[in-house]
């Protein structure tokens, strides 16, 4: 039992160590996209990686996470956001009655307009919606 559990541990810290070093294509194309960014936390799902860091460049937003497929080309970058900070026409786009618990997340493209994520909690539920900064309910693939 002993040398079981042993073994889980050794295989679980394996793959988080492998987590931590993205393939070198990914890697460049994160630096180049981020270059003021500094110590990424990688981790990997379903083929994807993903770097979590605050951003410091000059348009700083935040802490972000940027998605990259396994050759490196970027998919998408996410931004959390304040209530406060959300246009009010994407508030009152994805406003449905009863629901609660919004949360905001932006999310930038490398082709096409900016996205707001919007989760809420609809009737015991969890809801999630994309609308485009105009409040329009858009179709988007996060998981590509």
């Amino acid at each position: 039992m002993f040398l079981a559990f042993f073994g889980l541990v050794i295989s679980g810290q394996l793959i988080a160590q492998d987590a931590k070093r993205a393939p070198d294509a990914v890697q460049k194309s994160f630096q180049k996209d981020y270059p003021e960014a500094r110590d990424a936390q990688w981790s990997s799902t379903s083929g994807q990686w993903h770097a979590g860091f605050t951003d410091k460049s000059d348009g700083d937003r935040g802490e972000m996470v940027a998605n990259y497929d396994q050759t490196g080309n970027h998919i998408d970058s996410q931004i959390p956001y304040d209530l406060s900070d959300v246009p009010p026409a994407v508030v009152e786009g994805a406003n449905y009655p009863g629901a609660e618990n919004y949360t905001y997340t932006r999310i930038e493209r490398p082709t096409g307009d900016p996205l707001f994520q919007v989760d809420m909690n609809l009737q015991n539920k969890n809801k999630t919606l994309y609308v485009d900064e105009a409040g329009h309910e858009q179709k988007y693939n996060a998981h590509r």
